[in-house]
């Protein structure tokens, strides 16, 4: 699948990696490690150093979800959709939330 952001095409490879820079730098701005990150989650060192130098393209669901969940985001996802997904994005979270209430 291809994206058309900003004039630029983005495959679903570069949003994920957009994604695991964010993760990264957000991680970082916490002041967390990664072996912290792992020992809160259980998720393999080598999987949270690939995801965050953009080679997380076989990262699951399940573990990017604990991925958000040991930086307290998991309620929050958007922090880390890029700007041009975040309105069509922001709906189906919203929506989503709402079936659980």
């Amino acid at each position: 699948m291809i994206y058309h952001i900003m004039e630029k095409q983005q495959t679903v490879f570069d949003v994920i990696a957009a994604l695991g820079m964010r993760f990264k730098a957000y991680r970082k701005a916490v002041g967390l490690s990664q072996q912290e990150i792992r020992r809160k989650t259980g998720v393999a060192l080598s999987t949270i150093s690939l995801f965050e130098n953009g080679k997380g393209q076989g990262l699951s669901l399940s573990h990017f979800c604990l991925l958000l969940r040991a930086l307290d985001l998991e309620m929050d996802p958007a922090v880390f959709i890029p700007d041009a997904f975040r309105s069509d994005l922001a709906g189906l979270w919203e929506k989503q939330n709402k079936s659980f209430k």
